[in-house]
């Protein structure tokens, strides 16, 4: 019987009773191999995911910096602006709040006569309106950059513009280039800002930006 059965076992192409599969220790390699695999590739592309959150974290933090300094300085820029004196040649003080109206550290307020939309020219006073009346100013308690319109007036407006603002410095400078506090010698500021933002596990990251601005409309 025993000889019969092993004949017919032969016939089918196998041999004894064992069924085709892998070993248990074949097993275990196999995933002790792809464990090690993964583990290679993980080691790869973690870093590689790093950085690029970091990059990505850093172009943010540079972008909101710049835009923030350059939008300030645009502002800035129109400081004093008395078209009427201008056009009519006087040589006189022009508006009497044409100008800086405060000059600190983190803080500067400037007034000027804006075209308004629709009008032809300016009309000679400074109103409460027309974004005509502007301030700048760092809040520490927010660590923030903020906007107030029309400081002083009944409708004055304030907002919020740049969160996660670490600093925020402006300097004053007359013609010749020389630090001034005197609101009616500057001629010139600069302006320092410093933003963080989180960048997950690889911790916070800080970007600067810094410009002059030419006050164009004074001293003219």
């Amino acid at each position: 019987m025993k000889q019969c059965n092993r004949s017919f076992l032969k016939r089918r192409g196998l041999k004894g009773n064992l069924t085709p599969g892998f070993t248990l220790i074949e097993v275990l390699v196999s995933i002790a191999m792809l464990s090690l695999f993964t583990m290679a590739v993980m080691a790869v592309l973690i870093p590689l995911s790093r950085s690029y959150t970091t990059t990505e974290v850093a172009s943010s933090a540079q972008q909101v910096v710049r835009m923030a300094v350059e939008l300030i300085a645009n502002d800035i820029r129109l400081a004093g602006l008395d078209p009427l004196q201008q056009l009519q040649g006087l040589d006189g003080s022009g508006l009497p709040l044409a100008g800086f109206q405060e000059a600190n550290a983190t803080s500067v307020r400037f007034t000027c006569d804006r075209v308004a939309d629709g009008d032809e020219e300016a009309n000679g006073t400074i109103d409460d309106s027309n974004f005509e009346n502007i301030s700048y100013y760092y809040e520490a308690a927010t660590q923030s950059l903020n906007l107030r319109l029309y400081a002083g007036a009944p409708v004055q407006t304030s907002q919020q513009l740049v969160n996660n603002v670490k600093n925020l410095r402006f300097r004053y400078y007359d013609e010749d280039g020389n630090e001034t506090g005197d609101l009616q010698e500057i001629r010139a500021v600069q302006i320092d800002m410093t933003v963080e933002e989180d960048a997950g596990t690889e911790g916070t990251i800080e970007r600067s930006y810094t410009t002059r601005v030419l006050c164009r409309n004074l001293g003219v």
